[in-house]
């Protein structure tokens, strides 16, 4: 267990140098004339927890984009929720009934919303929803509520009714990968020989597909999630710029347009800080999942099975 935390420790500590790197090369080359002199110079003071000031917002840049943190979240953890409400029930109904008219429609359709790209999606539903049929607000987060020092629209239903769309359009380019993925799962789960032989020994079928087969197919949904969430978080860039949503990747677009290097650093920064965090999130959810697969326990079974 120790060897396994220091391995990612050490791992954790090469990756955020790297991208401190790549942050500095992004700093000095849009202004060079406001950042530290130094990469040693740099890379001390983000050891100090200091990481630049905005010259747009003459604040500390860390501050701007914590601000601007919660509305960001609101939609990574909106389209998520979206994502599994949507991609579970009809990846697990296409490998039931794969010849059934339905499951067909969910698999072309789920080969359409591939083929579309996130600005293409947001502006029709844009153009459907909003224009056309007038239903969702379109601009905006809406009226927000400040519940333990923390501003969230998630407890209005206007601010519901401004998440709608935005988290739509994400959901939309990332559904139909998921709902391919559990359904090749759990072809394969159930065709399995333990499900044979549970369905020999009389299960109920409700419980050999979830006891058996969605949950077997959960790790590589786990897997995915991971390695998407940095695809998630640069079609938000996308999606907060076209409905207009104050989080950091409306933020980071309104620093490249301004020529802010210190903001868009910081930016960088935070970005590659939370991709590193989601991916220690996904190790422990392995953990959780199957105790077989967590990150203290791989060199024990790697020794039994030798």
């Amino acid at each position: 267990m120790i060897d396994a935390i220091v391995s990612r420790g050490l791992q954790t500590l090469v990756v955020l140098w790297l991208i401190s790197l790549v942050s500095y090369w992004v700093q000095v080359t849009v202004t060079p004339l406001a950042g530290p002199a130094t990469y040693g110079d740099y890379l001390a003071a983000l050891v100090r927890g200091d990481l630049g000031e905005s010259l747009f917002y003459k604040a500390p840049a860390l501050d701007i984009i914590l601000e601007k943190f919660p509305a960001t979240l609101e939609l990574v953890l909106g389209t998520g929720l979206l994502i599994g409400l949507v991609a579970v029930p009809a990846g697990v109904f296409t490998a039931l009934a794969p010849r059934h008219w339905l499951a067909r429609a969910i698999m072309a359709i789920s080969l359409l919303g591939i083929s579309l790209p996130v600005f293409l999606s947001g502006t029709l539903l844009v153009y459907w929803f909003a224009v056309e049929l007038n239903w969702l607000p379109v601009f905006g987060r809406g009226p927000v509520v400040w519940f333990g020092g923390w501003p969230t629209g998630l407890f209005s239903v206007a601010g519901l009714q401004h998440l709608l769309l935005p988290c739509s359009a994400l959901a939309l380019t990332l559904l139909p990968l998921f709902i391919r993925l559990i359904r090749a799962e759990m072809l394969i789960v159930l065709a399995s020989k333990h499900v044979l032989y549970a369905r020999a020994m009389g299960l109920a079928p409700w419980r050999i597909w979830l006891r058996y087969g969605l949950r077997n197919a959960l790790l590589p949904l786990v897997t995915m999630s991971g390695l998407q969430f940095g695809t998630l978080m640069a079609y938000a860039l996308v999606v907060e710029n076209l409905f207009q949503w104050p989080g950091m990747g409306f933020l980071f677009m309104e620093a490249v347009t301004r020529s802010d290097g210190p903001l868009m650093a910081a930016y960088i920064l935070v970005a590659g800080g939370i991709f590193l965090f989601t991916n220690i999130i996904t190790d422990l959810i392995y953990g959780l999942v199957d105790p077989r697969l967590a990150p203290w326990n791989r060199d024990k079974v790697s020794h039994e099975s030798i």
